[in-house]
């Protein structure tokens, strides 16, 4: 017996690593960029502000001084969730689908959930002049964790995309013949 595949059986088995791959590849990019949310999450809960008040030192978290930096986190919690959950666009040749689009979209509006985040804890470490109160490492941290969680849901989106063309059944089936001919 021949080692050698029939010429339908080969392309339906390449359709198919590519699949797993591209499957592969969307999970890993989802769990790195909600890997990414959660550490950026994480610096709600670290101090954000110092104050002296009736003599006593407060150390504010992020919670309580920025629910709005808070609320943009959890919505990009969520949809880095439906990024990951979603599947990838399977055929480049066909129509996307309805929930591949959506993976996308919810990649998409991750990234621009993280520029939020970032120009929220941005603007946060700048208290005023006039204020008792200096501020802490959380919006400083919080912008670091902010940008790397903005280069995974990029990279999220960037992988999610087509990169070349898929060869039409006319290619392939010319591609069979020159092979048939060069034996």
């Amino acid at each position: 017996m021949s080692d050698l595949l029939p010429d339908e059986e080969l392309p339906r088995r390449l359709d198919a690593a590519e699949q797993a791959l591209a499957i592969s590849q969307h999970r890993w990019f989802g769990r790195v960029t909600l890997l990414t949310a959660l550490a950026a999450g994480v610096t709600l809960l670290l101090p954000w502000t110092f104050s002296r008040r009736l003599g006593l030192s407060v150390w504010q978290l992020g919670l309580e001084t920025q629910p709005s930096v808070a609320l943009t986190w959890l919505a990009g919690l969520i949809t880095s969730i439906l990024a990951l959950a979603l599947p990838p666009r399977r055929d480049p040749t066909k129509p996307a689908s309805s929930s591949s689009i959506y993976s996308q979209a919810a990649a998409a509006v991750t990234a621009l959930i993280a520029m939020l985040f970032i120009a929220g804890s941005w603007q946060a470490r700048d208290l005023g002049s006039l204020s008792d109160s200096w501020p802490g490492p959380g919006p400083a941290l919080a912008a670091i964790t902010g940008f790397t969680w903005l280069l995974a849901a990029t990279a999220q989106l960037i992988a999610s995309r087509t990169h070349q063309p898929r060869p039409t059944d006319e290619a392939l089936q010319e591609a069979v013949t020159r092979l048939r001919n060069a034996r």
